[in-house]
């Protein structure tokens, strides 16, 4: 009982028997100001807002959060919300207006509460280029183009007065090659620290340019010619010019490092980078497999094992021990993707090594580029013998061989869809035992990916009797099993997620789309330590806002689905 009331004080900001009629979740300084995260009873506060020292309202933006999860533990009418100011004001002289409806009012002090969710990353944009003296005297610079056919993508910073920016990309010459079309003011702090106080903390800006009919020349000199207030014509010169395809792991870090999500304004301005995203990771992108056979090839598979690589390979070596040490594997097909031509030569010494110890055949497709989780599972799948696949990844190890007759047995009723397995930590505490919809306070609006009963010792967590198996609407692909058929026939993983995020959940929607079941395999249990297999690049801002991107393709095509999964309770369907 005291682990569940830590829990809930944990989730819900204080202990139920409190019940204080709002819990602020986060109160956390921005570059500009501050936002306020948190929750009220709805049937005791009609509204929530902020005002200064002397109850003065402040101007703010408003935005309210389901918070279903309020409900359920308390059993009371909840709402959610999220108040972001615009103030010069320090937070002492900040409070949180309570209206009730009893007619009163409430002015609560604030203090910070979880602040280091909105701190800035370290290794964003601006603490990585450099302030020159000319950018100085200009009082403005743009960092780069990024350049495709039809759009630039500018990023850079100019010290004026005007809430968005009027402009146009021209020649040295003046010939004008195109013209904004979205745009979005972002933080600057580094500006200001050089040019001083007096310069507004939002002259920062990222903006696409849809080109006119011409092309970006290469090489040469291009600026972003900016029109002032006063009506005044500066022309900023573009220090780098990068071509979108040459570079897309470069470039989707300059794209999206400054962007800030967790703030409404930028949240609503994700469409400003589709135009390029769509040039570095276009959705038909393919590229040249080769097969290597390590011990020839197993005859007859009733099952091939897809395993994709990316930056770690060592697992491989644990994996295979594993598969050749039980005779349960003596009919599996063990096929390995390395989807990163960086490792190649490593995994071909490793496999050539392990060629001597390992009895069992393996197969190494290597990729001749990197092509994301989803697009080289689907490769894998194509390369497989068996009519029934099984997805794991690299650094999921199986406690013992049982698990996979378990789920064989299960993926081959009719109307079988997919069958995931229960995955724990080294501790033999939970990680995942079924996914469901979550929604995310600073993200309102959208769903992501839960992992319910995540870190609960396994003992604690019940499983049905007397088959460990039940219905289970979303799964991870870090280790499911499923006819190949159906793999085909959904089309395989979705190629609209870049680089690895949510295209487990949404193949899973696609097959209970189909009429299919999925289930969730209490009784096959497997080690995984959790992304350990995905050792991407450094890390930074980027990659979770590559997530957030993922996430607001994941819901606007899944929408319907995903709110009847919530307001149905929980994870299960059928």
């Amino acid at each position: 009982m005291k682990k569940v009331k830590s829990l809930v004080k944990r989730l819900l900001g204080r202990p139920v028997s409190e019940a204080a009629p709002v819990t602020v979740d986060i109160c956390s300084q921005t570059h500009n100001g501050f936002v306020v995260i948190g929750w009220y009873f709805a049937d005791r506060v009609s509204d929530v807002g902020l005002v200064d020292a002397e109850n003065a309202k402040l101007d703010y933006d408003l935005t309210y959060i389901d918070r279903q999860d309020v409900v359920e533990h308390l059993g009371r009418p909840a709402k959610g919300f999220q108040l972001l100011s615009t103030t010069e004001l320090a937070l002492s002289d900040i409070k949180l207006a309570v209206t009730l409806f009893n007619g009163l009012s409430e002015y609560l002090p604030l203090a910070l509460v979880n602040a280091d969710q909105f701190a800035m990353p370290s290794g964003t944009a601006e603490s990585e280029i450099e302030i020159t003296e000319q950018d100085v005297r200009e009082r403005a610079s743009c960092h780069y183009a990024i350049v495709t056919d039809t759009h630039a993508f500018l990023s850079g910073w100019i010290a004026d007065e005007n809430d968005t920016i009027s402009g146009q990309l021209v020649t040295k010459k003046g010939r004008n090659l195109g013209h904004i079309v979205k745009q979005l003011r972002v933080g600057r702090s580094d500006v200001q620290d050089v040019l001083g106080e007096k310069v507004k903390w939002l002259n920062g800006f990222l903006v696409l340019i849809e080109l006119d009919d011409v092309k970006v020349p290469e090489g040469g000199e291009i600026f972003f010619s900016i029109q002032h207030a006063s009506g005044k014509e500066q022309r900023v010169a573009v220090q780098e010019v990068y071509r979108a395809e040459k570079e897309p792991m470069a470039n989707l870090k300059r794209l999206l490092n400054a962007w800030m999500p967790h703030i409404a304004e930028h949240l609503d301005a994700h469409t400003l980078f589709k135009p390029i995203i769509d040039v570095l990771y276009p959705l038909d992108k393919t590229t040249q497999a080769k097969r290597v056979d390590v011990g020839g090839r197993v005859a007859k598979p009733r099952a091939s094992v897809v395993i994709p690589l990316y930056g770690r390979y060592d697992f491989m070596r644990y994996q295979l021990s594993h598969f050749d040490r039980y005779d349960a594997y003596a009919d599996v097909e063990i096929l390995y993707v390395v989807d990163d031509p960086r490792i190649e030569d490593k995994v071909k010494k490793l496999a050539n090594t392990l060629s001597y110890s390992i009895k069992h055949p393996f197969s190494v497709v290597y990729l001749k580029e990197n092509v994301g989780f989803g697009k080289a599972n689907n490769i894998g799948v194509k390369q497989a013998s068996s009519e029934h696949i099984v997805l794991l990844n690299s650094d999921v190890l199986p406690k013992d061989s049982s698990w996979l007759a378990d789920m064989l047995a299960l993926a081959q009723q009719p109307q079988a869809g997919i069958v995931g397995a229960r995955l724990l930590y080294e501790d033999d505490t939970i990680q995942h035992d079924g996914m469901a919809p979550m929604t995310v306070a600073e993200y309102p609006g959208l769903f992501f990916n839960d992992h319910p009963k995540k870190g609960w010792p396994k003992h604690l967590v019940a499983v049905p009797e007397p088959e460990p198996v039940s219905k289970m609407a979303l799964l991870t692909a870090a280790c499911w099993v499923m006819k190949k058929a159906l793999f085909e026939e959904v089309g395989g993983f979705a190629p609209e997620y870049i680089l690895g995020d949510f295209e487990d959940s949404d193949m899973c929607l696609k097959v209970l789309a189909k009429g299919y079941t999925n289930y969730m395999d209490h009784g096959a249990e497997l080690y995984h330590l959790e992304r350990q297999s995905q050792n991407l690049v450094e890390s930074g801002s980027w990659k979770h806002n590559v997530t957030i991107l993922n996430a607001i393709t994941f819901n606007r095509k899944w929408e319907k689905q995903l709110n009847h999964l919530v307001q149905s309770g929980d994870n299960h369907h059928g």
